[in-house]
């Protein structure tokens, strides 16, 4: 089944022009998604791939009025988030489905993974929820989310002379991305604490300040080893990294704090959503079976990721994949297991109503935009279309789509 492409577009644009996204304070750039790379993806050059371009261009469309079946884009930064479109192009499924993939071309930062999707260079991605709420609502963004890619999978590490939470006050701690869920967590985790994010200054120990900063995931671990932060909050395996070099211990796992919360989720550009129903199709049963092995088969896709895919040596990866326990985290909810990689085809509505709510509390160094002012109620259906895997999960794996309309707990 071919997702609907819904009439309601909030701005009303027809698309992000990019004068827009990057001159004069544009929202996009204001969001920390301005950064290395910004300009190359345009002209079809995406940094830092695995060896090749990424191509440029929506393609146009047949006389059917789908897109042509050129090879699937795909890309994806090296984090255990992108593990099923990875193993969908490992393991084949895209092709058992019919769906012809390229290479999937590995990013750096979600900067370049923003520009990417902008300037139609990439088809399909793992993307930070809130970064692609933005990117449709407020910017008019052609892309759609597919639905859910993995629930929790993140984490809060701290520096070698941090021993908690607490003892961040008059420190830096840098986050993914202002529009993240690491970000929101992060900030209840803080206020929690008594703590007070700030932005653009420096951090009033005595008045139990904390100054967040975007970053790079890949940057995060040499910062926190110099001692230019205190301490970082991104996926995995950056938390994992930083406890195997040394450079810091993870404090506590964010779904400890929001019980089950998805942080990326798969996105479409318009150019794949033209393309035939059984294309769309295929993408939806390949997924769900990627993430089914995931679930099921957690060593052999770490070993399957591992040199291939993600630069990070093998253990991490498996720690991260597969934790047996919290370790030495903090842990408040034993039975929510927050610090287990989850993976799951469809996204809670009433999670991304409460996400808006949330963002509406964050402090961001960018404007809130269309997310201040819509109902969150509304959210849902202006962004995801999850039709298709839906409809994949109903055949290949029922039990993924129980329990979505269970209200969220949150409790930093």
């Amino acid at each position: 089944m071919t997702p609907r492409r819904s009439s309601r577009t909030p701005s009303g644009a027809r698309g992000p022009s990019r004068r827009a996204v990057l001159g004069g304070g544009g929202a996009l750039a204001l969001s920390g998604l301005a950064g290395a790379g910004l300009g190359l993806a345009a002209r079809g050059e995406v940094p830092g791939s695995r060896g090749g371009q990424a191509g440029s261009g929506s393609g146009g469309t047949g006389r059917d009025g789908t897109a042509p079946q050129r090879p699937l884009r795909i890309a994806y930064l090296p984090i255990t988030d992108a593990a099923p479109l990875l193993i969908a192009h490992s393991r084949g499924l895209f092709a058992e489905a019919g769906v012809e993939v390229a290479e999937p071309v590995r990013l750096r930062s979600w900067a370049t993974m923003g520009e990417a999707l902008l300037a139609g260079s990439v088809d399909l991605v793992h993307l930070l929820f809130p970064m692609a709420l933005q990117m449709r609502l407020d910017l008019g963004a052609d892309i759609t989310v597919l639905g859910a890619n993995h629930v929790d999978g993140s984490a809060l590490t701290l520096g070698r002379d941090v021993p908690e939470l607490g003892a961040l006050a008059g420190s830096t701690l840098a986050v993914p991305g202002w529009f993240s869920i690491h970000n929101v967590i992060v900030q209840q985790m803080l206020r929690a604490e008594g703590l007070t994010p700030v932005v653009r200054r420096t951090a009033s120990r005595d008045r139990g300040e904390v100054t967040l900063v975007p970053m790079a995931p890949s940057d995060m671990i040499p910062a926190l080893d110099a001692g230019s932060i205190s301490g970082y909050t991104v996926a995995d395996p950056f938390n994992a990294m930083g406890e195997t070099t040394g450079a810091g211990t993870i404090g506590r796992f964010l779904g400890d704090v929001w019980r089950s919360h998805p942080c990326c989720v798969t996105v479409a550009s318009g150019t794949l959503l033209r393309r035939s129903p059984e294309q769309i199709a295929g993408v939806a049963e390949a997924l769900v079976r990627a993430q089914i092995a995931c679930r099921e088969d957690r060593e052999g896709v770490a070993a399957e990721l591992a040199g291939t895919y993600l630069p990070q040596p093998l253990p991490a990866i498996a720690a991260a994949m597969h934790r047996e326990g919290a370790g030495h985290a903090h842990v408040a909810h034993p039975d929510w297991h927050g610090e287990t990689i989850d993976f799951t085809p469809v996204l809670r509505p009433g999670f991304t109503a409460q996400l808006v709510r949330e963002m509406r509390s964050t402090v961001l160094d960018a404007p809130l935009g269309a997310l201040a002012e819509i109902d969150p109620a509304d959210a849902h259906d202006l962004v995801v279309d999850d039709t298709a895997l839906r409809e994949a999960a109903r055949r290949i794996d029922p039990g993924s789509l129980v329990g979505l309309d269970q209200p969220e707990e949150i409790a930093p």
